[in-house]
Formats: C-alpha cells, sequence, structure tokens
C-alpha cells in the first residue's frame, strides 16, 4: 500500500461523575442544546477540528482528530473550559480509542464488479453506494473500496487498520489487481 492517512479518530473518556448540561450550555459560548434531540452538549472546535460531545454523565466523545496529539489537545481544552466554569474534572482521564478511520490510494482503477464477486463478505449496489463493502474476518472492521483505487478503512485501532489494509493488498494481489 501506499502512504495510509489518518482521517479521523474517535474517542471518549470520562471528566466527572455527573455534568449539569444546562448549566454548560448557558456558560459556555457556541455550543449547541437541545435535549429534546440529543441529551448532550456539543461543541465544536475549528483547531485542531473536532466535535466534542458531552453528556450528563460526564463522559465525552471526541470526533474529528487525526492524531492522539489532537486528542491530548482537545482534552485539555475541555478541561480548560470546565475548570473556568468551577467544575474540577476527575484527574487525569482514561481515554478510550473507539474507532480509526484511514485511507489510502492505490494509484490504479479498480474493477468493482469483478472485485465484489471475488471477495468474499463483500457488498457491491453502485445504485446505493458508489464502492465495494468488504467485511473480512474481523467483524469490527469494514473496508470500501472505490473504482479511483481509493480505499477506505474503519476499525477500532491503528494497528487493526493498517492490518486490515495490508490483508486486502494481499488479496488484491492475488486476484491480479
Amino acid at each position: 500500500m501506499t502512504d495510509v492517512q489518518v482521517e479521523n479518530i474517535v474517542v471518549s473518556f470520562q471528566v466527572a461523575s455527573v455534568l449539569d448540561l444546562q448549566k454548560l450550555a448557558e456558560a459556555l459560548p457556541d455550543v449547541k442544546y437541545n435535549p429534546e434531540e440529543v441529551p448532550a452538549v456539543v461543541l465544536q472546535f475549528q483547531k485542531p477540528r473536532s466535535v466534542v460531545t458531552l453528556f450528563s454523565t460526564g463522559n465525552v466523545v471526541v470526533t474529528g482528530p487525526k492524531t492522539m496529539d489532537e486528542v491530548n489537545e482537545i482534552i485539555k481544552m475541555v478541561h480548560d473550559r470546565l475548570l473556568v466554569l468551577g467544575i474540577q474534572p476527575d484527574g487525569i482521564p482514561s481515554v478510550s480509542v473507539q474507532n480509526v478511520t484511514a485511507s489510502t490510494h492505490l494509484q490504479r482503477r479498480l474493477d468493482l464488479k469483478r472485485l465484489a464477486k471475488s471477495l468474499q463478505q463483500a457488498d457491491y449496489d453502485p445504485a446505493v453506494f458508489p464502492g465495494v463493502v468488504y467485511k473480512g474476518e474481523d467483524p469490527n472492521t469494514v473496508i470500501l473500496l472505490f473504482d479511483s483505487g481509493k480505499v477506505v478503512c474503519n476499525a477500532a485501532t491503528l494497528e487493526r487498520v493498517t492490518g486490515a489494509l495490508d490483508n486486502m493488498k494481499e488479496k488484491l494481489l492475488t486476484f491480479g489487481m
């Protein structure tokens, strides 16, 4: 494979045992809070580009960073905002990576009809989605293959993503692609 580029990391962590979402929504600028639709306060950061969702349970979900350094920067930003509001976070959070999305480009076009027939556990319906959806040996890993040669993979860790992409490369070689 060529370079693998991380597109998105989703992490979660706990900042407190309970959060008053109404208080957060009133005190923090530029937050979204609509408890009838989503029981959470949503913050958006431009740098690093991310969305932070805070739940009343004190759980926080972060979507958007591309590196763990960015994740750590976002955690600090969340902690700083809570401290300004007089909320003392529960120490250093234990961060759990929920999902990693990465992509690569094969630098060649793919015959998706042929590929879908060759791969087991692959779905291809161009009227519904313009790529092959492959769910291989690991049920928690999904690979999307596009006729342009772009390949996108979702998995629980970067190691699983790179492993799945390496396995896909081997499969493509055996199919003569």
